[in-house]
């Protein structure tokens, strides 16, 4: 879906799929499972001019990258 989006970009759906993964980040063992699954193209600029006018999705997305790194191992 993803993958595609790249190739399609639509701001509306991107910002739904933004929302689902930093969601994701909420659990930890998705949170983790994230930092070798995430796509590529959500950890680039290739969405950044789609977000430009999205600036909620912008943060959501921030904070997504901000989870996956800080986030502690389990059983810490």
């Amino acid at each position: 879906m993803v993958t595609s989006l790249a190739e399609a970009p639509s701001p509306r759906l991107l910002k739904h799929i933004v929302r689902c993964y930093l969601r994701l980040t909420d659990n930890i063992r998705a949170c983790l499972a994230l930092r070798d699954y995430l796509p590529d193209l959500l950890s680039d600029t290739t969405f950044t001019s789609c977000l430009y006018e999205e600036p909620a999705a912008v943060q959501w997305l921030q904070q997504m990258h901000h989870n996956i790194r800080v986030r502690p191992p389990p059983g810490l």
